[in-house]
């Protein structure tokens, strides 16, 4: 696997300035040892091109989004892609999003201490839009074409697509 700098340098070199973004789909993990996966559709509709970037072994996700903001700016509505392996910056969201988790842990066991091991192999990805952000703390990501918006599968079972 590339160091987190190259990953880094890697994702901020894709260009998705314009793009429209289709939608988010995040896959916990299901058993211990498995990692969450967030997938990202970007269409770029003056090529009617569509790309699907998916993010591996994800330790933390947040999305700020306003999303009057990101339909008065459709269907150009992706700012930018970004990407830092900066360990202070990865750590420091990590911290953040310990006030959110919703349950307190015995010192002796808070696995907050155990992703902060680990923080200096992730990589803090962002999806700029306009109208928010997308931040993932993940070790990898990869970006491909694809043919078609992915089915979605609604609460009550019916099938609808983006």
């Amino acid at each position: 696997m590339q160091p987190p700098h190259q990953i880094a340098e890697k994702f901020s070199s894709i260009d998705a300035h314009d793009d429209t973004v289709e939608g988010f789909s995040f896959i916990p993990a299901t058993k211990r040892g498995k990692k969450a996966k967030l997938e990202v559709t970007l269409f770029r509709h003056w090529e009617g091109k569509r790309r699907l970037l998916t993010f591996t072994n994800c330790a933390n996700i947040q999305l700020v989004l306003d999303a009057d903001v990101l339909l008065d700016n459709a269907p150009n509505n992706t700012c930018a892609l970004q990407a830092t392996a900066d360990s202070n910056e990865v750590t420091a969201l990590m911290r953040k999003h310990k006030s959110a988790w919703n349950v307190s842990y015995q010192k002796r066991v808070d696995p907050l201490n155990g992703k902060l091991d680990v923080a200096d192999k992730c990589v803090l990805f962002r999806v700029r839009v306009f109208g928010g952000v997308l931040q993932i703390i993940a070790r990898s990501f990869s970006v491909r074409p694809i043919s078609s918006p992915s089915a979605l599968v609604t609460a009550n079972g019916k099938i609808s697509l983006p």
